[in-house]
């Protein structure tokens, strides 16, 4: 009776498996999906430079006007307020060039500055956190060490607060510095 059922069982899944292939199309796979998109796109276009092409694609002249065909020295000709005004724009240009430099090395020294007095402080903090972990680790340097581990631990409290008021006072610095050079009129970033 056992067999009976297994075989029961086995040709109840068999038959709707075979009629889903016999009565229907088969969907494709994802991997001839890929394929098909793959062969439908199109290959990328590839540029190729040679003379040839840099040849024919220069602008040509541009036409000249009729004023310039009947005074060929008329374009070189310019009235002596415009070459002036040219001359005053380009030694303004030049003389605000070396300000907004000098003001960029200032504020990038400053920057220097403040990111040194930074590292200085955490590195301060980092060694009194490891002596304070070193110090608590050891039950016996508690008892025989107490006073002078108090004392060092004030004297690095009172160096990380001088080095975080220098280190207020350089960035203050730094803001006015920025100020100046923006009422200067010189981009600082």
């Amino acid at each position: 009776m056992n067999k009976f059922f297994y075989l029961l069982a086995v040709m109840c899944l068999a038959v709707p498996v075979m009629a889903q292939d016999s009565g229907a199309k088969a969907q494709p796979s994802l991997a001839d999906l890929a394929r098909k998109t793959r062969s439908q796109q199109k290959q990328a276009a590839i540029a190729r430079y040679d003379e040839e092409s840099f040849k024919s694609s220069q602008p040509s002249a541009p036409p000249e006007t009729t004023a310039d065909a009947d005074n060929p020295e008329g374009a070189e000709k310019k009235p002596a307020d415009a070459k002036a005004a040219e001359a005053k724009a380009g030694d303004e240009k030049s003389k605000d060039k070396p300000k907004a430099d000098d003001w960029k090395d200032k504020i990038d020294a400053q920057k220097n500055e403040i990111s040194m007095l930074q590292r200085e402080i955490d590195v301060a903090q980092r060694e009194q956190r490891m002596r304070a972990a070193a110090f608590y680790a050891d039950a016996g340097s508690q008892l025989r060490d107490s006073a002078k581990f108090a004392d060092d631990s004030r004297k690095q409290q009172e160096d990380i607060d001088s080095k975080k008021q220098s280190l207020d006072a350089a960035q203050q610095k730094l803001a006015d510095l920025e100020e100046q050079a923006r009422k200067a009129g010189t981009k600082t970033e």
